[in-house]
């Protein structure tokens, strides 16, 4: 089923490196409750449900990015999925759930000085949010912000594994 994609408005994960998320995660995602925060589309939340995720909840900022999700999510027809407006890093600080899965796919740190959305999931209260066993995926661009490999490490935080295609980083932390 093609995804309505807002344009101009989201930098959709590529189907590549969603289809080599999901064989990463394999059996673990049957059953799983995820989070998917900056989700854009929903793309990575409905590719969850389709593998059998009990939940996904899918956050993002934008009334348009919210809108296009939840029409993915009807013509989808499936089941336990749920989109919330609101601002990813407010979401994580007032939600009180507990996830097995978590990921993010922020805006890129692109450049020295950019915000980095990641580091403040990291050192913020998503560690809360995590079931105990689960894993915080995050996607960034090499070069800048936590795609840098010298700005990797967070306290409380292991990077359990990472992956690259391309520019394109998918980093796997566990609760140390």
């Amino acid at each position: 089923m093609p995804l309505k994609v807002p344009q101009g408005e989201v930098r959709p994960t590529q189907d590549r490196v969603r289809e080599a998320l999901f064989n990463i995660l394999g059996p673990i995602i049957e059953g799983a409750r995820v989070l998917d925060l900056f989700c854009g589309s929903g793309s990575v939340g409905l590719e969850a449900l389709s593998r059998g995720a009990a939940t996904a909840r899918m956050v993002d900022a934008s009334r348009i990015s919210c809108a296009a999700a939840k029409e993915n999510l009807q013509k989808s027809r499936l089941a336990g999925g749920s989109v919330v407006q609101s601002d990813c890093l407010q979401f994580v600080r007032r939600d009180m759930g507990k996830y097995d899965i978590i990921f993010a796919d922020p805006p890129y740190c692109k450049a020295a000085g950019d915000r980095d959305m990641i580091a403040e999931l990291l050192t913020d209260r998503a560690s809360d949010l995590l079931a105990e066993g689960g894993l915080f995926i995050a996607e960034a661009q090499v070069g800048y912000g936590v795609g840098d490999r010298n700005t990797r490490e967070f306290p409380g935080w292991v990077l359990a594994d990472e992956r690259s295609y391309g520019k394109n980083t998918i980093l796997f932390y566990r609760k140390a």
